[in-house]
């Protein structure tokens, strides 16, 4: 009995480990689950479906999944422009609900431009969603438990996609189009649940309002309360001005978007690298994705501690810098060994690539956050967004193109990149300073300050209107 028990053991204490420390938390992880799996569903089975069983050709669903990429780089900043007028948790509700109903009408398409225009509204509607999530777990959760829940849930997807990966397989081994279509309907189920997760949660915290005042620009007056007692503390409002027109901001987002290149090197890169440049066999690039999975499951949380300040993002920046570096050696060094040689450094490379992916990712949460001033965060993190989704652009071009055919110099040439993308991060993040000049940051100050002090309520930020 005791044999049998202590595996399950484990597991729950795992599951507890990577955990949000708050219920509301834990509710938004459990509800990131349920997505994932339903996102990996599809992930693995639609493409397959629409050109086999539909019989699409398959140069026009990847030119259709190209232009819904582009698509998708456009959206955030008009859905984030929206988030800020009538609240982000209303419009993440309300895109998750979209997002279901659009994917379960997959089911019904069976013409080519159906699916073609479907796949690109649901694209932008995906995009628009992810900072929206970022502002949500904000608001929901708020202090220190902000970043360690958007480490969780990072984790708990990780997971939920890998079993949804599993139950599209079983699908793909029945080749059944009514199997198809159960797979589409239940990975729409998916969004309306998390959407009714999110909405609970919402009204229970009542981090937003009914009714928002005006938005106010710089051309606006600012007029005296009619009634003193009820503003007795109203100061003047500042404006706030666009992301777009923020240099400090958008040097931060591009120089981000490029330290990111880390996803292109293990999705793109590696596996072409691997079978080209190294006498390692074809099949550890599996092994080599597994392994970034599942760190990526095992650090995401334990690595949040170390950014739950601003003063501790900025310094993670540094130390995630150094196993980038120290993998981008590892890569070129496997060029010129023999067979297990090269095996090993390349999942000692592809650990050292995850420990410094992990890293700056939880860094670039929290200071993305403190820099998006809070009447314009949706669209401050919606802007934020598109160095990611550039690189995911840019990236797989740059990796086939320039870094293959380089072989070992281009490996050096990567290094260089991160290196100097970290340093412009590092010098562009932090904390904004205040009309009088001091600094001022949500957890600014002394990094274990506010580590036993009990996170206030979020109050209703002054509805600013951006300026253009």
């Amino acid at each position: 009995m005791t044999d049998r028990t202590q595996p399950a053991g484990r597991l729950a204490r795992f599951l507890v480990a990577i955990l949000p420390r708050t219920p509301a938390g834990r509710k938004l992880a459990a509800g990131a689950a349920v997505d994932s799996v339903g996102s990996g569903m599809f992930l693995a089975a639609s493409t397959l479906y629409f050109v086999t069983v539909v019989g699409f050709p398959a140069e026009r669903v990847g030119l259709v999944l190209a232009v819904a990429s582009v698509v998708g780089l456009l959206s955030p900043v008009p859905l984030g422009r929206l988030a800020d007028r009538i609240g982000p948790a209303k419009v993440y509700v309300a895109l998750l609900a979209a997002r279901g109903i659009g994917y379960a009408g997959f089911a019904l398409v069976h013409d080519f431009w159906p699916y073609a225009l479907l796949t690109c509204v649901l694209t932008a509607l995906d995009r628009g969603c992810s900072p929206l999530q970022q502002v949500v777990v904000g608001l929901i959760e708020g202090g220190e438990n902000q970043t360690r829940t958007m480490a969780s849930i990072r984790s708990v997807r990780n997971i939920g996609l890998t079993a949804g990966f599993l139950l599209a397989g079983a699908v793909l081994a029945v080749e059944s189009r009514a199997a198809f279509v159960a797979l589409f309907l239940g990975n729409a189920l998916t969004f309306f649940v998390i959407a009714t997760v999110v909405e609970r949660l919402r009204r229970r915290a009542g981090t937003e309002t009914d009714a928002r005042p005006a938005p106010v620009t710089k051309d606006t007056p600012q007029e005296a309360p009619q009634d003193s007692r009820e503003q007795p503390d109203a100061a003047p409002v500042q404006p706030v001005r666009s992301p777009f027109r923020d240099l400090r901001f958008m040097l931060f987002t591009l120089s981000n978007g490029v330290l990111s290149l880390h996803d292109s090197v293990l999705f793109v890169l590696l596996p072409l690298w691997l079978t080209t440049a190294t006498t390692a066999p074809a099949s550890a690039v599996s092994v080599l994705l597994a392994v970034n999975t599942v760190l990526t499951v095992l650090l995401q949380v334990y690595v949040s501690k170390f950014a739950e300040s601003t003063a501790r993002a900025l310094k993670l920046i540094w130390v995630a810098l150094l196993p980038l570096l120290l993998s981008c050696g590892l890569f070129a060094g496997a060029e010129h060994v023999s067979v297990w040689p090269a095996a090993a450094c390349a999942v000692v490379a592809v650990v050292l690539l995850t420990v410094g992916e992990n890293l700056h990712s939880v860094a670039v949460w929290n200071l993305s956050y403190d820099m998006s001033p809070a009447p314009a965060r949706s669209r401050y993190l919606a802007t934020f967004s598109l160095g990611v989704t550039g690189q995911q652009i840019v990236g797989p071009v740059l990796m086939t193109s320039v870094m293959l055919p380089l072989g070992s110099i281009g490996w050096a040439l990567l290094a260089g990149i991160f290196a100097l993308a970290a340093l412009v991060v590092r010098a562009t993040g932090g904390p904004r300073p205040d009309p009088d000049g001091t600094p001022h940051a949500d957890h600014q100050g002394d990094p274990d300050a506010d580590r036993g002090a009990t996170p206030a309520a979020p109050s209703t930020p002054v509805t600013t209107e951006v300026t253009t």
